[in-house]
Order: C-alpha cells, then structure tokens, then sequence
C-alpha cells in the first residue's frame, strides 16, 4: 500500500517507518506513550480498544506496557503489515487478545456496530492523514463506537497550519469536550 517501508531493528524492537515518517517504535511510540499517560486513570476500565491504523501495534505494546491488556481490535488497511504485526506477536511469544481486521478504517467504522472502551485514531499515509480521517462523518462513527464511558484519542500530524485550523473546527463540532496534546508536528485529540 505504502511506496516505500522500511522494518528497521532498533535496539531490540520493531520500528515501521516510511521515507518521512515512524509508524511504529514498539512500546516507545510516542504518541501512544501520551495518550496512556494522560489516560492512565481511566485505563483500568478499559476492557476493549480499537486501534485505527495499526502499524505494527505500538499501542498494544505501549497498553501492555503499563499494566493492561484490553481486548484489542487492529484495524490496518495495509495486509503487509497487519501480517507482520501479527507475525511479530507471534515470535516474541507476546500472548495479548487481538484481532486484526485487514480493511480501510473508513470503511470499517462505517459498517460497525460494536462499542469500543478506547478507540485510537492513528491513520497516515506517511505524515498525510487521509481526507476522510478529518470528516464530521468520520468522527461521528467513532464517537458512535465508544461505549458509555469510552475515550477516543486521534494522533494528527501538522503539515499546514491553515488545514490544522479547519481539522480543530471539525473535531470540536463532534467532540466540543476535548484536549489536544503538543507533541511536536504531533498533535493528539483526547476525548
């Protein structure tokens, strides 16, 4: 799916990267780290989680990480690297409840009807987060997804400050009771 992906071994975990971004780092992918970090006390409730552009499942390993094992649904368009994911969990005897869905994540939000705990929002295509991510259609499926007492966090990376203007407005229609995380071009929406 991607032109260009590099599987890079870095001291002793997977990253996945292209030629301008990291999509995975194990359990010290960023973003993840800060959206556990600033979840933390709700984490404990979290029995099921929805991850949106898996990558190789850094948030799994960040969640695991810290102490907590949801049951986990990986969503990755690319079957490359839903496979690799996979296969990874596998070799490092990694036993954590997952299923992986090889689909768009436009098209499986569209089509869901379950509730998720913690939904993570984490679709590029190198540092361009697609359209659809940044719609009110989009958005409004994923808050269909939460369950009561859910939380949703969206990693988003600027590349144009007027087009961050316009994603801000759009997520505060759907979601007006957020925070957005700084984290360099990262800026993270937590719901």
């Amino acid at each position: 799916m991607n032109a260009h992906l590099d599987l890079l071994l870095y001291r002793n975990q997977f990253q996945l990267a292209t030629s301008d971004a990291i999509y995975s780092d194990g359990d010290r992918y960023r973003p993840a780290i800060a959206v556990t970090d600033y979840l933390l006390p709700f984490l404990p409730g979290v029995k099921t989680a929805l991850v949106l552009g898996g990558g190789l499942a850094s948030m799994v390993y960040v969640l695991r990480g810290k102490g907590f094992d949801p049951a986990f649904t990986i969503v990755e368009k690319d079957k490359v690297v839903l496979r690799l994911a996979m296969e990874l969990f596998e070799a490092t005897n990694t036993q954590a409840s997952i299923t992986p869905v090889c689909t768009d994540a436009q098209a499986f939000m569209e089509q869901n009807k379950a509730s998720y705990d913690l939904v993570f929002i984490d679709v590029f295509m190198g540092r361009v987060v697609p359209a659809f991510v940044t719609t009110a259609e989009f958005l409004s499926w994923c808050k269909a997804g939460l369950s009561p007492h859910g939380r949703l966090a969206f990693n988003y990376i600027i590349n144009d400050e007027q087009e961050w203007e316009k994603v801000q407005q759009v997520f505060a229609r759907i979601f007006p009771e957020h925070r957005v995380l700084d984290h360099g071009i990262n800026r993270i929406f937590v719901v």
